[in-house]
């Protein structure tokens, strides 16, 4: 039994079994100090420290040269018109150099000289500029600093679609933009055009997934399922349900949901949008489903039990049940009598996992192989019907910190209560296969957490806009290869992690390419062409959720001067 290998270090809350208050000695710390040492803290992810790394070059020139690459290698004869405006270049330039450039410049009819007086700033353009002049010949012409598209400006429409598909916010960039006095066009009409380009990228999205599906399809899948929602805490409005291949990390389906639609009682959400996306998987995509994997969800693990789930293979996330079962360890370490146990903690710990990987999908197997401990940390090694895997060799290695247990001392007691607790090894059988939803965490906290920030309300069509672009992200950009330096080696960078107060090596993984981002742009620009604002509304879903409630209180608005009144009258 491999009783010292390391665990994940990933971070999720868990609770702990209450226990009986006894005289307890002062040991807090140093428990605490294991349990953060094997699972970390609940502190901010990011708090540590960095090393740097080796020679890679610089970072800033490697994404410039991919931003280039994205454009020159696209060509298309069928899309010429937007490849011909995406392919250019473009620059920040300033007034008086565009003044100045224009004064040298001649007449485009005769080729004269151009008036210089006669230059004068014409009508607004969205986020460009239009002059007109006359020459020396009294020829009047005009220059505009954008193309157009549609009859629209086309930088106002690449700077709308890069804020949107970047995942960036309109009213940061345009504050940026006002800092330096920079001409972005307006907020109204960023928003106007969004509820075009929804449909775009609603088109290219379900393209996306139905590639997808033709990659996986009548291959039996293993998906993890996890629900995100866009605040803390119980006060969520929308919430965004993930389901995702285990073993290529695909992202094969997504479920939106509104705290409308649970009469505004946000944890409900969680068992509606599952149910909901496991009966289109089931039902309707082309994909073939025998396990699903959740976190220990009182709702879904009922749920799973019920048609037409139940014939699906129902496991639990491994990591959450090891952080319970160390936490549980630790509150018994932490009274006077069962000190001896402290060390034996994190051997426990990698003994559990051990044992679910071990088991083969056998709980019978990974029950004996669990009990085999209450042998181990008494120093008995063979057993009727058991014995330890350890060699002989590293035994010593194994218990020199640690004091082998008494069968008569409270800590064996106590330890033995909860190894042999009913209800603990009544779940065993949602871990035998030995999964994990850390792929779908690692989504939540980088990919979609940049798309759709908790700190930021979103519409209903916006916030699902957001998501299918963060999906799209994660699945055009898996199995990236790491970054090589100059010799072939691998990029390095190092840090300190004040969680686990260890130094941890990563490779650092190749910039993304975003080589679909093009063809969206495109889908994008000709959803537009020609089109106006006014044909586009909100979605059937959207104004749907609007008949329940149109707003949080549930009640009318009683109008924004009766309620300032109002206010005004109790501060009085």
């Amino acid at each position: 039994m491999d009783f010292d290998r390391d665990v994940d270090d990933n971070v999720d809350h868990i609770h702990g079994e209450d226990e009986e208050m006894e005289e307890q000695y002062d040991n807090t710390d140093e428990v605490e100090n294991i349990l953060k040492e094997i699972f970390g803290s609940s502190d901010d992810e990011h708090d540590e420290e960095d090393d740097g790394g080796d020679d890679g070059g610089s970072d800033d020139d490697d994404e410039e040269e991919k931003g280039n690459e994205m454009w020159q290698n696209i060509s298309s004869d069928k899309d010429q018109e937007e490849m011909n405006i995406l392919s250019d270049r473009r620059f920040v330039v300033g007034e008086r150099e565009l003044l100045d450039l224009l004064k040298r410049s001649t007449c485009t009819e005769c080729g004269d000289p151009i008036i210089q007086s006669s230059i004068v700033e014409a009508e607004k353009i969205a986020a460009g500029v239009k002059y007109k002049y006359t020459c020396t010949n009294g020829h009047v012409g005009k220059w505009i600093s954008t193309p157009f598209y549609g009859g629209r400006s086309a930088v106002a429409i690449l700077l709308q679609l890069m804020v949107l598909l970047s995942g960036a916010s309109w009213d940061q960039i345009n504050m940026g933009a006002k800092f330096i006095n920079l001409a972005i066009g307006s907020a109204r009409q960023f928003y106007r055009m969004q509820l075009q380009y929804r449909v775009a990228v609603q088109k290219v999205f379900t393209k996306h997934m139905e590639d997808i599906g033709d990659k996986l399809k009548e291959i039996p899948l293993s998906l993890a399922v996890d629900v995100r929602y866009d605040t803390p805490g119980f006060c969520a409005n929308k919430s965004t349900a993930v389901f995702m291949d285990v073993n290529s990390k695909h992202i094969i389906h997504l479920e939106i949901g509104d705290s409308r639609e649970v009469g505004r009682h946000s944890p409900k959400m969680e068992r509606l949008l599952i149910e909901r996306g496991l009966n289109y998987i089931l039902n309707v995509s082309p994909y073939v489903v025998w396990e699903i994997i959740s976190d220990a969800s009182r709702n879904i693990i009922s749920m799973m039990r019920t048609d037409p789930f139940k014939h699906l293979q129902h496991s639990l996330d491994i990591w959450h049940k090891a952080k319970k079962l160390a936490f549980l360890l630790g509150e018994i370490a932490k009274k006077a009598a069962n000190k001896d146990l402290l060390p034996w903690i994190r051997p426990i710990i990698n003994h559990f996992w051990y044992c679910c990987s071990a088991s083969k999908g056998n709980v019978e197997k990974l029950l004996k192989k669990w009990f085999g401990i209450l042998h181990h940390v008494t120093n008995q090694h063979i057993w009727p019907g058991g014995r330890c895997h350890h060699t002989e060799n590293n035994l010593e290695s194994l218990s020199s910190n640690r004091k082998w247990l008494h069968r008569n001392s409270s800590a064996f007691q106590e330890l033995r209560k909860a190894i042999t607790n009913r209800d603990w090894c009544g779940s065993m059988a949602f871990y035998v296969n030995c999964r994990q939803t850390w792929a779908i965490e690692n989504f939540f906290s980088h990919t979609l957490l940049h798309y759709v920030p908790k700190r930021v309300s979103y519409s209903y069509d916006s916030y699902t806009i957001r998501n299918m672009l963060a999906v799209m992200d994660h699945n055009n950009h898996l199995h990236r290869l790491p970054q090589v330096t100059e010799s072939g080696l691998p990029y390095v960078y190092s840090h300190f992690s004040r969680k686990t107060k260890q130094w941890v090596a990563y490779e650092k993984k190749s910039i993304k390419e975003y080589s679909y981002i093009p063809g969206l742009i495109i889908t994008c620009m000709k959803e537009i062409y020609g089109r106006s604002c006014a044909g586009y509304t909100r979605t059937r879903q959207s104004k749907d959720l609007d008949n329940i409630s149109a707003n949080l209180s549930g009640s009318a608005n009683p109008g924004s001067r009766v309620l300032l009144a109002e206010m005004k009258s109790r501060k009085k």
